[in-house]
Formats: structure tokens, C-alpha cells, sequence
């Protein structure tokens, strides 16, 4: 968070930090709620006294003149309100540098001013014998004091302290990030054991929270700061089956937010919401960082990455450009020899990221950003172990790519009441999907509609030798296969939000949301060269049809707590939503083999209102300590099926619901250095939406399952052993179950209760230790191990149905070793340190083929980097 971009007012109990103000004033009693009056978080302690700016602060309550003063200085404030009741502030007109202006506000209040290490202000009772007279001391430097640093998070839209956030909230920052090697979704997924990351056959990934599996609109909100993202939605209308996988370069923190979130967040997400937050711009400084590396995999190819951040203050505290732009190549470890082809699955991230932050006055700030990435694979990322160790024996290659473009604009207004948020996104976002199609397309060589569909014959005359060679020959003439299917995109969407707190024990925020997405896939059935196993170009059509896709919702949402005691929150909430789905195809050159023609004409469409409650009780018990017990629901939208042959009952399928019951902690001590966090729930799920084939296993659809019970836990523990050594783990259990018998008429056949959810591990964990030791006055040695570990899962519900495949237990090693000497740093990192074969995920094509993917052979990385 950057000086000028966090323009608000916050009142927070944050327990962590009264057990820090207890020990500046043991005598005082329980502090009650802190009170964030929150304009901005600066990168940097509050900057050298000769700094001046101008301030316009009337005497009067101090509380009033400290938000007032945090709005125009850009500085985070925290504060208890029962320090502050009763107090007056001093006005403050005229240039003066921030030291200045707090100091003299708290003149004569017998308080005095902290600074955290992430900018931000604590005020606290001032010691005796700081300043004279009982005048406040400000401490503009936040050496050798004895304040344990905390992290500041916006996932409640609005700057909270995590160790005071009530629920279930992992945040990776910057350092950790580096340290771990996290570079995507995958790296990203290994370091947090409740995200599961399932892939496709198309290199595409699915991501997954608590167990919340399924097909169409993501069950995981996906956010590159305040703009929500979807995939685009194909043929199966299953938009969550595309995740953006951006390049983890110049990030200031991932934030990950377990549980249905739809009362503070617009687009609504069912099992969580993952956050990218990068830097923005910087208005009081210059800056600028160049990293670059190499990785070297067992067995594959080698990767290099390079990266280059400017920051550019144009005009201080009021203009700033920050430009990215980055390269990252993954090198390949799997073999296809049937075409003479050696490390595929190598993956190229190619990218730039702009950035302009605009402050005309203090209380507003425009921050406009822009994003352009490239994604492309050389070939499929899964192998078969039938013929031998990560060797793919497929009929033809499948590269793929995507493409993002991504506009937006956020508008912060700060005023006395509280901050106005307005956020417009747009983007465009083209996938090329490539699929090996040989399997399918070899597997009706004996389909005798297929036979009847190519020589013109009604279903009621059967081929004869002769129709029936002709068939033959016309199929074998079509081998080998590839499903092609470039997919756009295009979405815009808003949102205006307002937060406050200045109320009396209050804090209410409330927004609107709009958006409306577009999508359109060409479904290409195509011949494959079957000297390389690439596409023929000019593309040779087998078949050919075309879906458009229209999705329209609007909601209005918020949240509401209030403190019932000082020590007991009460927080209510509230979105109502309406979608309209619209969805129509059609068939440019009839695949006679699978019967694309066999399409429902016309254009199909459904709409839905709805609602869904948010109610939470917070208790912190005494510093430290907080727990929470929570209900809240989610929800996403059912759909319309534009697939051949399927009946009037499977052409639509309804949205699904779920409640989650959660009790939930934190648990903070300054001495010794743990921080501890917990939460059980229970989720019930309703009207499931999953994947069905078709009866010739050409197409896939969405079809409704029925309800599933779903019982979780979740910890995680951060201990500081000693000066040098930090030890950290955390967990995920997830039991998540069909409630009751399903007898379905789809492909999917008989389900059961007690089936588990596919793709979802019961145990997931991570074990670290970390070590760092200052070697010299501007020199660190640091070096951590982190051990990941997952239990074993199924790709079905059940051995009955088709493609039913299961993934044993699988443990790996990371160990990672650097140094930071001044502005320069230097690390290596080895991922799957043992070099583990286990495969991460298995599945089975329609054709029963096993697909294996990972896990990645052991990699080396080493990567240098310099600030300026």
C-alpha cells in the first residue's frame, strides 16, 4: 500500500495492538476497539521533518482532528477511541512537514505518536520523560523500538490489521513470495494447502477452496486488485475452468479469503476469493528494481526469467508512472516420440504492466492501470506412464495460448464521513485451446449413426459393406485429430462502494455492482499433420460450429457492524442480485462423425433474482485473542447447454447454493513471536453443477448433481523460535461428501451417498523453517525448508463411472538459500528437492486414455535482483 492510494477512515478492534498499548500504560483499563482513521498506507517510515505540505486541521475533538489529519497527509492512523475521548486537538494551518503538524495536534493530550514498520502511525500514551511537560513525543523511525510489525490487509475493502481480521485470511507478501519461489497459480497452490489446483488436458487449471469443486461460474472470486476476472466459457459454458495465471513480478502481497464472500465483494464467489495486489505507483520518490534468473529442471529444458519495475514520480505527492514489464520461460520435461518432440509442456509468460496514480488534492486519488499478457504452452503438460516415465504417446501436439488485455480505473474520495470507491474494469481476454481429438474421433469408426449421418441414410436403414467402407476410409482420412477452439472474451464491469466508520461503535459499508460479459467460441474439428502432430495449416475443418454467450448480473450488497460490548461485534450481511443469461449456436460445417448438426436451433436464455446473508458474532476476549462465529451463503448462476443431441431436460441446468457454518480464531503473542489462526466449518451445498459427456463421449455439458455435505478445518501457526529461526505450518482437512443417492440419466450414471467430491485431497499441509541472520550492518544470510504433503483424491465420484482414475498421497521438498546485501539480493531455490514422481494429478480422457500431470522434475532456480 503506497502513500496515497488508502483514503479512509477505520475503527477496528485490533487485539494484537492493545496488548502493545497495555504496555505503555499498564494502569489504564481494557482499550476497547482501535480505531483505524485510515486515509493512506505509506511503502516507508513517515519521511525526513523537511518534508512540508499543507494542512487546513481546526481545532476541536482529537479524534476528528487526527482522521482530518490523516486524509490530508496520506498517513495511516491507529487509535484506540477511549485513548482519545474527551481530548481536544490543536488546529493545525499552513505548510509544515507531517512530524510537525501530529506533533503539534497532540500537544498538551500526554500523547505521543509510533510508526510501524509499514508506515503506519500508533497512538499511544506517551512515556515518561518523552518530550517535556507531558508534550507528546513523535518517533518518526521505528528502529530499536519493541512494537512487533504487523501486516495491513484491504480483503474487507478497507485497511484492517490481519491479526485482528475476523476470518479465515492467509496473506504471502513480497519477501515470502520471493523466498518460496511462487511464481503461478502452481507455485502458489503448493504454498497453501486449502487452494487446490486441478489442470485439464488443455493446460488450462481450475482453482478450488474448502472443497467447493465444480463446473461453470467460478467457484473462487479471482481479483487483480479491485477487477474481478472470469475465462471465457467455450463449449461447456465453464468459465471457472480457465483461472488467470499472472506473473508474479513486483507484487506487494497475495491475499487469500476462504469462505462464500458475496456481501463485501460485488461478483460474489462461493468457496473464496483470491487477490492479486500488486505495487502501485509511488508519488513521493523515484525507484526502479531489474531481476533476472535461470532454472535448470531434471531432464527437461532450461528457463530464465527477467523483469525490469520504473517508478517515476512526475509530480511529487500529486503524479506517478510505475511501467513492468517481464519475460518468464518454464522449460519442458515431457517427451512425445511418436512425433519426434522432447521437453513440451515448456510455458512462456511474456508481459507489461502500466500504472499512473493521480492525486489532485489529498482527499482524492485516480490510479489507472493497464494489463497486457501473453501465456503460451508448446505442447500438453500431461504424460502416460504406460510408456514409460513422463513420455506422452499421443497422435498429435497441442500448443496453446491466451492472451489478456485488462484496463482499469479506482477513484478513492475521502471525506469526513467516510471514502467513496468507484472501480471500472475492462478487458478482453482470447484463448486458443487445442485438444487431442484423435481418441474420440477413432472411437466411433464403428458408430453406425455416425455411418447412417455420412451417407444420408434415416435412422430407421442400416449401412451396408460398401456405406460402411466408405465410412471408414473417410474417418481413418480425418486421423489424426485436434479439437481447435480459439474463445473470446470481453467483459466491463463496475462498481461503486462506500465505507464508513465515523459513526459511534458503527462501521457500514455498502455497493453496488454491475457487469456485462461476452463470450465467443469457434469449435473446430480439424486434421492434425501426422509427421508433427500440429495443425494443419490451412486449417483442414472436419466440423465446424460457433457459440455466442451473453451474461449480464447486477447486485447490490453490503455490511454492517456494530459493537454490541467492547469487547462483542456484531457484523450483518446483504447482497441482492439479478442475472440474466443469454447463449445461441451455430453449425458452419456439420462434423457427420460426432453430429454437431444435431443442435437445437434458437436462441436460449434464463434469469434470476436473489439473496444472500452474511451474519457474524466477534469476541476478543483479551489482547491477543479473538475468535468468530459466522453463517454466510453463496451462490452462482445455472446456465444454458448449447450441445448436440441432449434432451429438453438437460438443456438447462439451475444455479447452485450453499450455506457455510464457521468458528473461527486468532491468536496473537508478542512474547514469545506465535501467531496462531483456526477455523472449523460445515457447508451444505445444494443442486451441485457438474460435468456430464454425451452418449458418444463427443461433447460435454453441465447438469445439476444434487446436495453435498462438506466439514472442514483449517490452521495455521507461525512461530519465531528464536532470534534466527522462524517455524511455520498450516493445514486443511476437507471432507466433502454427496448427501444423498443420485440415479442420474446422464453419463454420469449411478452416485451415492458418501462419495467424496473429486479432485479434493481430505489432508493438505505445509511444514517450514526459515533461518536469517544479519552477517554484517547491511548484509542478511537467510535459507528456509518447506516440506508439502497432500493425501490421495479421485477424478470421479465413484469406480463405476467413466474415466475414473485415483491419485495417490505425494510429498515434496523445497529448500531455498540468499543473501540481501544493501539494494542487492541473490537466491537459489530448489523445487521438488527429492525430485518426487508422484504424479500431482490423474485422470482419464473420454477415449480412456490415463493423463498424468506433475510433478515437476526437480528445478534449480537462481535469480539475482537491485533496487535503485
Amino acid at each position: 500500500m503506497h502513500a496515497t492510494g488508502r483514503r479512509q477512515m477505520v475503527r477496528k478492534s485490533v487485539a494484537g495492538m492493545r496488548s502493545w498499548l497495555h504496555q505503555w500504560s499498564p494502569g489504564l483499563p481494557a482499550w476497547g476497539s482501535l480505531a483505524l482513521a485510515t486515509a493512506v498506507l505509506l511503502p516507508q517510515p513517515v519521511r525526513a521533518r523537511e518534508r512540508q505540505q499543507d494542512f487546513s486541521i481546526a481545532s476541536g475533538p482529537l479524534r476528528i482532528a487526527l482522521t482530518t489529519f490523516a486524509r490530508q497527509s496520506g498517513v495511516q492512523i491507529l487509535f484506540a477511541p477511549e485513548l482519545v475521548a474527551g481530548k481536544t486537538g490543536h488546529g493545525v494551518h499552513g505548510h509544515h512537514s507531517r512530524e510537525d503538524a501530529l506533533e503539534k495536534i497532540l500537544t498538551g493530550t500526554g500523547l505521543m505518536a509510533r510508526t510501524l514498520d509499514s508506515g503506519a502511525i500508533l497512538i499511544v500514551p506517551a512515556r515518561k520523560g518523552a518530550g517535556q511537560s507531558g508534550d507528546p513525543a513523535t518517533l518518526p523511525s521505528p528502529a530499536n523500538r519493541d512494537i512487533p510489525q504487523d501486516i495491513l490487509v484491504t480483503a474487507f475493502k478497507y485497511p484492517t490489521i490481519l491479526a485482528d481480521s475476523a476470518a479465515d485470511l492467509s496473506v504471502i507478501g513480497a519477501q515470502l513470495q520471493r523466498h518460496r519461489g511462487i511464481v503461478s497459480l502452481e507455485t502458489l497452490a503448493q504454498a497453501t494447502p486449502s487452494l487446490q489446483l486441478s489442470e485439464s488436458n488443455s493446460a488450462n487449471q481450475r482453482l478450488t477452496i474448502r472443497g467447493v469443486y465444480g463446473r461453470g461460474e467460478p467457484t473462487v472470486g479471482v481479483y487483480y486488485g479491485d477487477s474481478p476476472i472470469s475465462g471465457p466459457s467455450g463449449t461447456t459454458f465453464d468459465p471457472g475452468g480457465i483461472a488467470p495465471d499472472p506473473e508474479l513480478v513486483d507484487i506487494d502481497r497475495i491475499e487469500l479469503l476462504r469462505g462464500p464472500q458475496g456481501t463485501l465483494y460485488g461478483a460474489s464467489s462461493m468457496g473464496g476469493t483470491l487477490r492479486f495486489l500488486f505495487n502501485t505507483p509511488d508519488m513521493t520518490r523515484n525507484t526502479g528494481e531489474i531481476r533476472s534468473g535461470l532454472a535448470f529442471t531434471q531432464d527437461g529444458e532450461q528457463g530464465y526469467n527477467a523483469s525490469a519495475v520504473a517508478n517515476v514520480m512526475i509530480v511529487e505527492d500529486r503524479l506517478a508512472l510505475r511501467a513492468v514489464g517481464y519475460v518468464r520461460h518454464i522449460g519442458g520435461y515431457i517427451d512425445q516420440p511418436r512425433i519426434g518432440q522432447a521437453d513440451l509442456g515448456a510455458a512462456d509468460r511474456n508481459g507489461v504492466r502500466l500504472a499512473l496514480g493521480w492525486s489532485p488534492v489529498p482527499d482524492l486519488e485516480v490510479r489507472l492501470s493497464f494489463l497486457h499478457q501473453i501465456n503460451r504452452t508448446n505442447g500438453a503438460r500431461f504424460y502416460d506412464d504406460t510408456t514409460g516415465p513422463r513420455i506422452n504417446d499421443l497422435e498429435a501436439r497441442t500448443p496453446n495460448s491466451n492472451t489478456l488485455d485488462l484496463g482499469s480505473i479506482v477513484v478513492d474520495w475521502g471525506t469526513d464521513w467516510g471514502t467513496l470507491t468507484a472501480a471500472g474494469t475492462l478487458y478482453r481476454w482470447k484463448v486458443v485451446r487445442q485438444t487431442d481429438f484423435t481418441g474420440v474421433i477413432a472411437a466411433l469408426v464403428d458408430s453406425a449413426s455416425s455411418c447412417q449421418r455420412y451417407n444420408g441414410l434415416p435412422s430407421t436403414l442400416a449401412c451396408g459393406d460398401d456405406q460402411w467402407s466408405a465410412y471408414h476410409d473417410f474417418v481413418n482420412s480425418r486421423l489424426p485429430a485436434i479439437l481447435y477452439q480459439p474463445m473470446w472474451v470481453t467483459s466491463a464491469n463496475s462498481e461503486l462502494r462506500f465505507h464508513s466508520e465515523v459513526l459511534a461503535h458503527t462501521a457500514l459499508t455498502l455497493g453496488l455492482f454491475a457487469e456485462s460479459r461476452h463470450d465467443r467460441v469457434d469449435s473446430i474439428t480439424a486434421l492434425a499433420d501426422a509427421r508433427t502432430g500440429l495443425l494443419v495449416d490451412p486449417v483442414d475443418v472436419t466440423g465446424l460450429r460457433s457459440i455466442w454467450t451473453s451474461f449480464d448480473q447486477a447486485a447490490i450488497f453490503g455490511e454492517i457492524s456494530y459493537d454490541l460490548l467492547p469487547s462483542l461485534t456484531a457484523t450483518g450481511g446483504f447482497r441482492r442480485f439479478h442475472y440474466f443469461k443469454s447463449a445461441y449456436g451455430e453449425v458452419g460445417t456439420p462434423n457427420v462423425i460426432t453430429g454437431t448438426a444435431d443442435i437445437a436451433p434458437g436462441n436460449f436464455s434464463m434469469r434470476e433474482s436473489g439473496s444472500n446473508f452474511k451474519l457474524q458474532l466477534t469476541w476478543r476476549l483479551f489482547p491477543g485473542l479473538m475468535a468468530y462465529l459466522q453463517m454466510a451463503d453463496g451462490f452462482r448462476p445455472g446456465g444454458i447447454n448449447i450441445t448436440p443431441s441432449l434432451s429438453t431436460e438437460d438443456r438447462t441446468y439451475r444455479a447452485d447454493s450453499l450455506r457455510s457454518y464457521e468458528l473461527g480464531t486468532r491468536f496473537t503473542l508478542p512474547y514469545p513471536a506465535l501467531k496462531f489462526q483456526a477455523a472449523l466449518y460445515h457447508i451444505d451445498w445444494s443442486d451441485m453443477i457438474y460435468n456430464a459427456s454425451s452418449a458418444n463421449n463427443a461433447f460435454v455439458y453441465n447438469t445439476n448433481v444434487g446436495s453435498i455435505l462438506i466439514d472442514g478445518a483449517e490452521f495455521s501457526v507461525d512461530w519465531k523460535a528464536s532470534r534466527d529461526f522462524n517455524l511455520s505450518a498450516s493445514g486443511s482437512w476437507t471432507d466433502a461428501r454427496l448427501a444423498k443417492d443420485q440415479d442420474r440419466a446422464s453419463s454420469l450414471g449411478h452416485l451415492y451417498a458418501g462419495d467424496r467430491i473429486p479432485t479434493i485431497p481430505v489432508l493438505a499441509g505445509t511444514v517450514g523453517l526459515a533461518y536469517e541472520r544479519q552477517i554484517g550492518p547491511t548484509s542478511t544470510l537467510w535459507a528456509r525448508i518447506d516440506t508439502i504433503a497432500s493425501s490421495g483424491f479421485s477424478s470421479q465420484f465413484n469406480e463405476l463411472q467413466s474415466g475414473y482414475a485415483h491419485t495417490p498421497a505425494r510429498a515434496t521438498i523445497d529448500f531455498a538459500i540468499g543473501t540481501d546485501h544493501r539494494a542487492w539480493d541473490l537466491s537459489l531455490v530448489v523445487r521438488n528437492a527429492l525430485d518426487d514422481r508422484t504424479p500431482s494429478q490423474i485422470t482419464t480422457s473420454s477415449s480412456g486414455r490415463r493423463q498424468l500431470y506433475g510433478a515437476t522434475p526437480r528445478t534449480i532456480s537462481l535469480e539475482f535482483g537491485r533496487t535503485f
